[in-house]
């Protein structure tokens, strides 16, 4: 876990560089778990009888899944580097329960996409547990 907390240290002064990070990242937990709840409810929705032209203007005349998807993302390197990295588990665990959602038409993408997100937010959970990963908080300057 050492090490991992070095690369850590290492990505936060990279993207602590650039001015957008800096400007994004009081919102980090919003992007993150703003971009996991549109993409369940984009899930829901698929579920249920909606119009088919509402969803399509909703989810790709205004790419809300794109800016879902990649806001997922972003939010999650967003809160790697953070001092409230011990959210980002649960939303990687989130995400794996969103690869398995519908539980329905099960396929081995799927329950691999589920087990590495699961994995990763175990990991990242361990972390977050160690010494290493409280004394990284404590010498957070972003």
């Amino acid at each position: 876990m050492e090490q991992f907390a070095v690369v850590v240290k290492e990505i936060r002064k990279f993207l602590a560089s650039f001015r957008i990070v800096r400007q994004l990242m009081p919102f980090h937990l919003h992007i993150i778990f703003g971009g996991l709840g549109i993409l369940l409810l984009q899930e829901l929705l698929v579920r249920t009888d909606i119009n088919y032209k509402t969803y399509n203007t909703l989810f790709y005349d205004i790419p809300l899944h794109w800016i879902a998807f990649y806001g997922f993302f972003v939010g999650g390197w967003l809160t790697l580097i953070s001092k409230n990295v011990k959210y980002l588990p649960y939303a990687l665990w989130g995400y794996a329960f969103l690869a398995l959602f519908p539980f329905e038409y099960l396929g081995l993408y799927n329950f691999l996409q589920a087990a590495i997100y699961g994995v990763a937010g175990y990991a990242l959970f361990r972390y977050t547990a160690t010494s290493h990963g409280a004394s990284d908080n404590q010498s957070l300057n972003v």
